[in-house]
């Protein structure tokens, strides 16, 4: 970190919203934001589902809000849509997931934040607080699956969490829904549009890359909360789960040179082998339907690495196959 003051200020920010049927989850966002003792320069949603406009207009008063409409509707389409709007009025540009709710005076304290970073920093992240604190055992490292360090990338393709930090740390990736960029970087780094149903690693691949390039920071007092809800009981969405993470990792790990395959496959078995224990000892079906959709995803990459096809082609099928 270094001194130097580059005096941004909430106006310098844009923040870019993707919504879709959720006008609720939007709402607590956008009273939140409305709640911030800073108000940003602008903030842009684009709506892929059935039209919020009132709900976003109604907060016209007290927000910069702009409304937009995105047809067919996926998470990177929308976001782009924004970005493509964007102009020299908001050097920095915040990308918030429409379930994200952020704590008192999150975002002077994020502006403060990228007042003292490097002038080359690319992204910081809010700290995402009610996430799940990651306990990472020797048994974890040893087999590659975790790291006690916060926003690890191992050569084996996995992550460490970095959310629900004690304190400002440097990180390798960040998260896609709760992040500020420099607005540069967004336009340098185009984000490719793959489709599909859940987009579990699109933040993961987004920003790994930019992190082997520029610094890339999780703000500890920059307060937010998930509030995400994900249906855990159905069988077919705990077997979609697994199969849609394993062809996005396969995807990142091929994408990314440095990363080891052979680490990743070995990983992959070892949470196969782990899902089914976890079931088969709790009398818990979730668990094994997820390691079934590992298994199936599994057959899926590496028949297409085998062939040398293109992995974002699984995509398209299952999106074809299984429109939204």
């Amino acid at each position: 970190m270094n001194d130097t003051k580059k005096q941004y200020t909430s106006h310098d920010v844009a923040f870019i919203i993707p919504t879709k049927d959720r006008p609720e989850k939007l709402k607590n966002l956008l009273d939140s934001l409305a709640g911030q003792n800073e108000i940003c320069g602008r903030l842009i949603v684009v709506d892929g589902g059935k039209s919020i406009k009132t709900v976003v207009m109604g907060f016209s008063d007290s927000l910069p809000v702009e409304y937009y409409e995105c047809y067919p509707p996926g998470q990177i389409r929308q976001r782009n849509m924004a970005i493509s709007l964007l102009d020299k009025r908001t050097p920095l540009v915040g990308l918030l997931d429409d379930d994200i709710v952020l704590e008192t005076n999150a975002l002077e304290k994020i502006v403060n934040f990228w007042n003292r970073c490097e002038p080359n920093t690319a992204g910081v992240s809010f700290n995402i607080v009610n996430a799940p604190l990651e306990q990472c055992s020797w048994l974890k490292s040893a087999f590659l699956l975790g790291s006690p360090e916060p926003g690890r990338v191992l050569k084996s393709g996995m992550t460490s969490s970095n959310c629900n930090v004690s304190k400002d740390v440097k990180v390798q990736w960040l998260c896609g829904g709760a992040t500020i960029w420099r607005q540069k970087i967004l336009k340098a780094f185009l984000h490719r549009e793959i489709s599909s149903r859940w987009a579990i690693a699109e933040d993961l691949i987004f920003s790994y890359p930019i992190g082997g390039e520029y610094p890339l920071y999780v703000c500890a007092d920059a307060r937010v909360r998930h509030e995400h809800e994900i249906d855990y009981v159905s069988k077919i969405k705990n077997r979609f789960h697994g199969y849609t993470q394993t062809i996005w990792m396969f995807y990142f790990v091929e994408s990314n040179q440095e990363l080891s395959r052979t680490l990743f496959l070995w990983t992959l078995l070892v949470r196969i082998i782990g899902k089914l224990a976890t079931g088969i000892l709790t009398l818990r079906t979730a668990p094994i339907e997820f390691a079934v959709g590992q298994v199936q995803g599994s057959v899926k990459g590496l028949s297409a690495l085998i062939r040398s096809r293109d992995i974002t082609t699984i995509f398209d099928e299952d999106t074809n196959n299984n429109p939204k």
